[in-house]
């Protein structure tokens, strides 16, 4: 039988980061509804929502800050331009970059969509004080800063398999 919600490993002695993860299915699962009868998928509103905060992104930016593959941004993006919900420019120093913003019909199922997920995410939080949802979302923050990897500017950091370093030392080094 399998453990209930809030139980055992999944509970307050669970691990952290199955616990983060439940937390991030059981969110994504009670936005499902709300965002269908909107017509759109809690990953079309990430997409939608992000896109309105930065306006001017490239998919790959847009990819990195949705936390979604560049694939599955792409297949959104075109799915969301198709439905008008988006539009795609071609970058003002780069013609083969196209920068993605949203219309004005996005906007306004935007402003549908918000609060419905604000209503889910405050029946998430709803035991909490709202001084201890402020320390809930700097706690969050500060765990995502703690594992951030990737330097404050420039491209991401590069894979290695492990064994391989000095090959890939040497091979950067060779080619300058």
């Amino acid at each position: 039988m399998p453990v209930p919600l809030g139980e055992g490993f999944r509970g307050p002695d669970g691990r952290v980061g199955y616990l983060l993860r439940q937390a991030q299915h059981t969110l994504r699962t009670a936005m499902y509804q709300p965002l269908a009868e909107i017509g759109i998928t809690a990953a079309q509103y990430s997409v939608l929502s992000v896109a309105d905060a930065e306006p001017g992104l490239s998919g790959a930016e847009l990819a990195r800050d949705t936390m979604l593959t560049p694939q599955s941004v792409n297949a959104i993006v075109v799915h969301l331009e198709r439905a008008g919900l988006l539009e795609r420019r071609p970058d003002a120093r780069d013609q083969r970059l196209r920068r993605i913003y949203v219309t004005q019909a996005g906007r306004e199922v935007l402003a549908i969509a918000r609060p419905a997920v604000w209503a889910v995410e405050q029946r998430m939080v709803a035991s909490l004080t709202a001084a201890e949802q402020a320390t809930f979302r700097r706690q969050l923050t500060g765990c995502a800063l703690a594992l951030d990897s990737r330097p404050a500017t420039g491209p991401p950091p590069v894979h290695v398999p492990p064994g391989r370093s000095g090959q890939l030392a040497t091979q950067r080094k060779d080619s300058r």
